[in-house]
């Protein structure tokens, strides 16, 4: 056998960590290594490919231009190698290992608890990581293969991922009842304060679409990472905020948050799952798909709570 074949996974995967990272020592903490055993898996990997993969310096490591190319193959190999082991679980017909999922926070917070508790009564042995951060956060996940699969509310320009709505999400505006005065129409959203997410989050996305078509002018705007603390800062009446339904169902239902013009002014958007282009889906994460058209179908088949505007 060709002795390009030989080469140990692990350290392919000490490879990829090192040339994200860019340091031995956060390479060697995440490893669970010591560095100078980092230092042999490099080492073996430019004798076995006869070549310099990485450039050290005394405060930073960076790809030749042979790792550049070296670094974008061994992430194929690396998902290849996953894919292997899930197809073997699935010859003993019992999913099992760990899915690595990114959630933007509306999903993560309020939707994907339910799709994984389902799909964990479903698949006992299956384990679960899950990184929350906003829709560009996730994306980049995605495309560095930190998670297996991202799920988001927002939309994205990259050529390297493949994106693919799951589910319609419907954002509406609230307020606090106690606020005064009442909001009725679009006159009344002007010289409001806003509370708002931050930018690079799909719920900015949808509110920065809904102020420009609606040309509605903004007094002043509070700016959160969390929709429960824009939630929050809404209670107490320190201004509107656009949020998912899905975020805000019992706060409508035990009366501390109201929706506003429902019928005439919201934002819809898709939730949409993220993957690596020219990744086929394995049988774990295919669960996992399967189980988000599932919560579609449920969420198609339920009544949005609205009720009454005063």
């Amino acid at each position: 056998i060709n002795e390009v074949y030989m080469m140990h996974m692990d350290e392919l995967e000490t490879f990829v960590i090192l040339a994200q990272e860019q340091n031995f020592t956060r390479t060697a903490a995440k490893r669970s290594l010591s560095q100078p055993t980092v230092s042999v898996h490099i080492k073996n990997l430019e004798q076995e490919f006869a070549t310099p993969l990485i450039k050290r310096t005394t405060k930073h490591v960076s790809l030749t231009p042979e790792g550049e190319l070296f670094y974008n193959q061994a992430l194929q190999i690396r998902a290849l190698y996953k894919n292997l082991h899930e197809t073997f679980y699935e010859k003993k017909q019992q999913a099992s290992g760990l899915i690595r999922i990114g959630a933007s926070f509306t999903i993560g917070e309020y939707l994907l608890p339910k799709i994984v508790a389902a799909l964990h009564i479903a698949h006992e042995r299956l384990d679960f990581h899950i990184t929350i951060g906003n829709t560009d956060e996730i994306i980049d996940a995605v495309r560095r293969l930190d998670v297996d699969i991202g799920l988001i509310e927002g939309k994205s320009e990259s050529k390297d991922v493949r994106i693919t709505p799951f589910q319609q999400d419907h954002l509406v505006i609230v307020r606090s009842p106690k606020s005064e005065p009442k909001v009725h129409s679009l006159e009344d959203l002007h010289n409001q304060v806003w509370i708002i997410r931050e930018e690079g989050s799909g719920t900015r996305q949808s509110f920065d679409h809904l102020i420009e078509a609606n040309q509605i002018q903004i007094a002043s705007t509070f700016v959160f990472s969390s929709t429960q603390g824009i939630k929050g800062s809404v209670q107490n009446g320190m201004g509107l905020a656009l949020l998912s339904e899905a975020t805000i169902e019992e706060e409508v239902k035990h009366g501390t948050l109201e929706i506003v013009m429902d019928d005439t002014l919201y934002e819809k958007r898709a939730f949409s799952y993220v993957l690596t282009k020219g990744t086929k889906p394995g049988r774990n994460i295919q669960l996992l798909l399967d189980q988000l058209h599932a919560q579609e179908e449920r969420s198609d088949s339920n009544e949005v709570l609205r009720p009454p505007q005063s």
